[in-house]
């Protein structure tokens, strides 16, 4: 497998998984390259060149321009379970993440009043209020934890200056319906292994979550140390985390997805 292509457009799709069924991608973040607050080191979009927190608006979809885009996308006959802000990179990096979910909302019900939102997010901004509000209004909050402690965090997922692990841990705890996705790898960065491990399955009795999917790397990473793991230790994992204590995870890869 390649490494994923940059989406070309505020949306993409729709594509079928198992985890979303029909899923409509939409785009927040520029067309040329990707866009993060994180620069992990399993990234299949390859490293992190434009990392911020909050980015300027000038690469970015104007609130207009999103939901001008999600109107005409949602007028084709088409079959759809879910509209999924994703694209490339942290979504809510978007200086008006809040306005545009509102608005897509708002569409949404109208247009496709049976179609659901869906969110995959790095975390990174779950500490700030309005951003954690709009997070909650998500049918489908999937948000990332890859580690258990800070150092773990800062080995993996590299974030931006003025994160913090606990911060990002407190946010997720407020959302109601959290899914939550973990990516697990081995080699030079593990968390599938010792202390790391066991931290991370800490800090998911500690949140909650409804949901846990986990899977791992398959495509090209951004760092050529990670080592992927293996369907049969994910599902080894899956069986021990939901029958010793009691967690919702579903194991996922390539067959599943």
């Amino acid at each position: 497998m390649a490494q994923i292509s940059i989406q070309k457009g505020i949306i993409y799709g729709p594509v079928f998984s198992r985890r979303l069924g029909r899923s409509l991608g939409i785009n927040l973040l520029p067309t040329s390259h990707k866009a993060c607050s994180f620069d992990c080191v399993y990234c299949q979009y390859g490293l992190t060149f434009d990392m911020s927190l909050s980015p300027g608006i000038e690469d970015m979809p104007t609130i207009s321009q999103v939901t001008s885009a999600v109107e005409k996308a949602l007028k084709k006959p088409r079959s759809l379970d879910f509209l999924t802000f994703s694209g490339n990179g942290e979504p809510c990096i978007h200086p008006d993440f809040p306005a545009i979910v509102r608005s897509v909302k708002e569409i949404a019900t109208r247009l496709r009043p049976n179609a659901k939102l869906a969110l995959l997010s790095n975390s990174s901004r779950v500490m700030v209020p309005e951003i954690l509000s709009a997070i909650c209004l998500f049918d489908a909050p999937m948000m990332k934890l890859d580690a258990g402690d800070e150092d773990t965090f800062f080995a993996i997922n590299q974030p931006v200056e003025n994160i913090r692990f606990e911060d990002i841990v407190g946010g997720l705890k407020e959302i109601p319906n959290l899914i939550i996705q973990s990516i697990l790898i081995d080699g030079a960065y593990s968390n599938v292994r010792g202390a790391a491990f066991n931290s991370w399955v800490d800090v998911l009795r500690e949140i909650k979550p409804q949901e846990v999917h986990i899977y791992s790397s398959e495509r090209p990473t951004a760092d050529e140390e990670v080592v992927c793991v293996s369907p049969a230790k994910l599902m080894k994992i899956e069986e021990e985390l939901n029958s010793r204590f009691g967690l919702n995870v579903t194991a996922y890869w390539s067959e599943n997805f």
